[in-house]
């Protein structure tokens, strides 16, 4: 079920709403033990059948969390238990989205002469995977702790975040479920709520759908691209990608707001960042922070450790040597933005795209390492050029993100080079919107600006006072247009691009 159909903006949603009012009443359990029901019931309405991978997936890392719990005097039988969980997870993961486009490229390039076929993707089975993968460990660990089957559910389940994210972390959403509070509709929570799904809505709809053809179009005929249309393309997919993806987002946290559960901010205008350290910082702000915690910090951690068993120091000092760098810096972020990679698909095409991201980021390490970053100005030269440097980085690598083959992606880029045909597209109304697009993009303030609420992941408010959302007839106004136009170009056939993975 897609947050931007008909059934879920006018019977799903409304039918969640009402039965959170009327279990509200009967207290925390009843409420939370709704909301987990409906979200599984909103997981149903895609392929039923997988509604038990989904359901298996809950069940067995949350049978795998009490004997961790169980264990906690013996800490080999801790391990063992959390081994076993991580294999289990990454097996189902490595089955559903990983096995047979491998068994199908090993066929391509002759090693077997099968056709192996595919499995369809269970939607969502990287997130609730991830999720439970963090809770286990921390649950080993001490940093978490035991849950109810019902708040563990709903943990997994809470149908905003439950197919694209946010990923969210056990100790920022799970106390929330503890909480003995009054379970219903609060107003200014519901408002805040659902002005935050509109603007998500209105990206969604009004944005990132009216630019999609265009970009679809060029990435199908990547080889009979001019010059233009080559650069066009490419540049509205990253349009489209950015108000997709953060429409999502806005729409993921305004549906959780409505129900007085706060989320983690997602996405903060990543094509305003100076480098690209800070662009991932910005983008996907969930997986950023899952991938350091559970993959660049231990990876980190055990190369410092080895260092200084091998006699070696680990200071920055001794990361200003070629050794030290290579292992302190440049290993743990290429392997980081590697696995990155892997985690948004099976291609080549992904292994590529983390890789660009790894390696620029490892080379502005570098240079940070001879030259402590300065505070730029905002409308400095030297931040125009560093901004437009990272726009341009980012346009690349989601070239291979977008292409359906590594191949396709390289000819995507010949064609950008001025190698195409130039014979297929010319530049066409909707594709000169992205050149709009750009201007709000850099320079106005974003929804979590715009909203202004203090306190929410340290969200700064818009500089300009005027832009702050306040509950006044004229924004109801503003807000009651863009819910309308979003209603009537509403796309059944549109779906959010972060689905597949």
């Amino acid at each position: 079920m897609l947050f931007n159909s008909p059934l879920f903006l006018f019977v799903f949603l409304p039918f969640a709403l009402l039965g959170f009012v009327f279990f509200g009443r009967s207290g925390r359990r009843s409420a939370i033990g709704w909301l987990a029901f409906v979200s599984i019931l909103f997981y149903t309405d895609w392929k039923p059948s997988f509604v038990l991978v989904l359901l298996g997936s809950m069940l067995g890392n949350y049978a795998i969390s009490r004997l961790i719990t169980a264990s906690r005097n013996n800490p080999r039988a801790q391990s063992f238990w959390l081994i076993a969980g991580i294999a289990a997870n990454l097996g189902a993961l490595g089955y559903f989205k990983y096995l047979f486009p491998l068994l199908n490229f090993l066929r391509d390039v002759g090693v077997t002469h099968r056709d192996w076929g595919s499995v369809a993707l269970p939607l969502g089975i990287s997130f609730f995977t991830f999720t439970q993968l963090g809770y286990l460990i921390d649950l080993k660990q001490g940093e978490a702790q035991p849950q109810t089957l019902t708040s563990y559910a709903l943990f997994v389940t809470f149908f905003p975040h439950l197919i694209a994210g946010p990923i969210l972390h056990h100790k920022e959403i799970m106390p929330q479920f503890a909480e003995e509070r009054r379970y219903g509709i609060h107003r200014d929570d519901f408002t805040l709520g659902l002005t935050w799904f509109i603007l998500g809505l209105f990206k969604k709809v009004m944005i990132a759908d009216m630019i999609a053809p265009y970009a679809n179009s060029v990435f199908a005929a990547p080889a009979q691209q001019s010059v233009a249309t080559a650069w066009i393309g490419a540049l509205t997919y990253m349009l489209e990608l950015y108000f997709d993806f953060s429409g999502y987002s806005d729409m993921a946290i305004g549906l959780a707001r409505m129900f007085s559960i706060r989320f983690p901010l997602n996405f903060n205008s990543p094509y305003k960042a100076a480098s690209m350290i800070d662009f991932w910082a910005r983008w996907h702000m969930t997986l950023t922070r899952y991938i350091t915690l559970y993959l660049y910090t231990p990876i980190a951690l055990s190369v410092n450790r080895a260092r200084i068993a091998a006699g070696k120091k680990a200071s920055r000092q001794a990361a200003r040597t070629a050794n030290g760098f290579l292992e302190m810096i440049a290993w743990p972020t290429l392997v980081t933005m590697f696995l990155a990679g892997v985690w948004h698909g099976a291609g080549l095409q992904f292994l590529i795209f983390g890789l660009i991201f790894g390696i620029t980021m490892t080379l502005e390490h570098a240079w940070n390492l001879m030259r402590p970053p300065r505070q730029e100005s905002p409308g400095s030269p030297l931040k125009i050029l560093s901004v437009l440097r990272v726009n341009l980085i980012a346009l690349v690598a989601f070239v291979f993100f977008r292409s359906s083959s590594t191949h396709a992606a390289l000819l995507l880029l010949r064609a950008m080079a001025g190698f195409g045909s130039g014979v297929h597209l010319a530049p066409q109304p909707a594709s000169l919107l992205a050149f709009l697009l750009l201007p709000v993009i850099w320079f106005l303030p974003n929804t979590q600006q715009i909203l202004g609420e203090p306190g929410i992941s340290n969200a700064s408010v818009a500089a300009n006072q005027r832009a702050l959302f306040k509950p006044t007839p004229a924004w109801a106004l503003i807000m009651g247009l863009a819910l309308f136009l979003s209603l009537v170009n509403l796309n059944s056939s549109s779906t959010f691009l972060y689905f597949q993975f």
